[in-house]
């Protein structure tokens, strides 16, 4: 037997050099810089041009797909096993201790944007290519590395590198949990915009259509003669010199994870409702509202699937000019439609004076049989390798590119025990160990699901 976490333990020092070189390129989607060679902005082209880099210097084969999304190709034969992650990140936000675009270490703790969310995990993938090149290991399948430039803001990447490139045998993400994740809630933005009275109320909330904000920015809002409250855990600051300028503060976070943080936006709502008591700020309250609005129970939405319950998370709030624009994050499980979910936001907003809804598709959800040979080999990998028999393979509310391909699951790099964390968050963070770790799986998965069986396209969702 291989010792393929022997040979990634040899590869720290190597992990550590490139990680810091891929964080040093801020890549979040930038639409002022946007080229023909660069359609998500100059970061994300830099990114995704330093990962061909890494290819080309390698000897190996590489391939820019119109600028979406890059991929390093190692071996011979018809088919391909796909690992397909990204270099794109969310904007850096507030609230950082440590610089967000330079990797930062404390003794086994790795900080900075993208450092789990999903340069490590990549660079963990091309180091476990590395050991396969490094051991000449047969293999009956072409194995792909491919780096996308667009997941975090609507996964135009994946789309677009699909339309020419043939699709995997058998494909992993490394953009999510362990053990193995084989489904996932499909997810699509909501836009709804309505008048509103208060001519002079300006507020700003939220830039990153799957993250939910830190904090709240509002203008134009008297609040000195009291008669207000906040929920637990928000706190609400005057700006200096400012009589009607205000903060609110929250704890953003991941969209998939709502009940892990404290929406802005929804305080907003419940401040201004108490503020001007009208039919607008009622029915904004009632459409955020943890509890009846983000689970669908207030749509007659939340029947659960095999993936979970629907989520409709507020993480963008706009108010000026006499115009609110909220837009919601939508993860809905395989037992519901797009069709379905517009037509019971329709039906409840008649009440809406002058409102509209744009419903924006992002990707389907996706199902993968868990006692397939890719879910029960990878499985069997992570806990041969962890000793952890206690976390089973499972479905997920979050979102990847695994629904958007075939035969494809998610495979880490974040392990079950918290060792990783605050991915959209600030101080980002990773374990060097954990990542080591994940590099041996790594190794062992392409090299087994490169000469596994033909697979048959079951994803639902294709």
């Amino acid at each position: 037997m291989i010792d393929f976490s022997a040979h990634a333990r040899d590869r720290a020092t190597q992990f550590l050099t490139l990680l810091a070189q891929w964080v040093a390129i801020p890549s979040p989607f930038d639409a002022d810089s946007r080229q023909p060679d660069a359609p998500f902005g100059r970061g994300i082209a830099d990114a995704l041009h330093w990962w061909q880099t890494l290819g080309d210097n390698a000897g190996l084969a590489t391939l820019n797909v119109d600028h979406h999304a890059v991929h390093i190709e190692y071996g011979s034969g018809d088919e391909i096993v796909y690992v397909f992650g990204h270099a794109d990140v969310v904007p850096a936000g507030d609230g950082w201790h440590f610089p967000p675009y330079q990797l930062s270490r404390l003794g086994d703790k790795l900080i900075g944007r993208g450092v789990v969310d999903d340069k490590g995990p990549m660079i963990a993938a091309w180091l476990a290519l590395d050991i396969l090149r490094e051991l000449k290991l047969p293999l009956a399948r072409r194995i792909r590395l491919v780096a996308g430039g667009n997941e975090e803001t609507g996964f135009r990447c994946i789309r677009r590198y699909f339309e020419s490139q043939p699709q995997p045998a058998f494909a992993f993400t490394p953009d999510g949990k362990f053990p193995v994740i084989y489904g996932e809630k499909g997810s699509l933005l909501v836009r709804l915009t309505s008048p509103v009275a208060q001519t002079g109320l300006n507020v700003a909330c939220g830039n990153v259509v799957n993250t939910i904000p830190d904090v709240a920015h509002l203008r134009g809002l008297s609040l000195y003669s009291g008669g207000w409250t906040l929920a637990d855990g928000f706190t609400l600051l005057a700006e200096p010199a400012c009589a009607d300028h205000w903060q609110l503060y929250g704890r953003g976070g991941h969209s998939s994870k709502p009940e892990q943080c404290l929406n802005p936006i929804t305080a907003t709502a419940q401040l201004l409702h108490q503020r001007f008591s009208s039919h607008w700020t009622q029915q904004l309250c009632d459409i955020t509202d943890a509890t009846t609005g983000q689970n669908g129970v207030r749509f007659a939405l939340d029947t659960p699937g095999e993936c979970g319950q629907i989520l409709l998370v507020p993480t963008v709030l706009n108010i000026g000019n006499g115009q609110m624009t909220l837009t919601l994050n939508v993860r809905y499980p395989e037992n519901l439609s797009t069709e379905e979910i517009t037509a019971s936001l329709t039906r409840w907003l008649r009440g809406w004076p002058a409102s509209r809804i744009d419903i924006e598709p992002v990707k389907p959800p996706g199902f993968y049989p868990p006692d397939s040979a890719l879910v029960q080999t990878l499985h069997e990998i992570y806990t041969r390798h962890t000793g952890d028999h206690h976390h089973p393979s499972r479905t997920t509310g979050a979102g990847s590119y695994a629904s958007a391909m075939q035969n494809a699951v998610i495979f880490g790099c974040e392990f079950p025990d918290g060792s990783s964390g605050n991915t959209h968050g600030a101080d980002e963070y990773g374990s060097l160990c954990r990542f080591i770790s994940a590099t041996g799986m790594y190794a062992e998965a392409l090299y087994r699901l490169a000469n596994l069986p033909a697979a048959t396209p079951e994803k639902r969702g294709i």
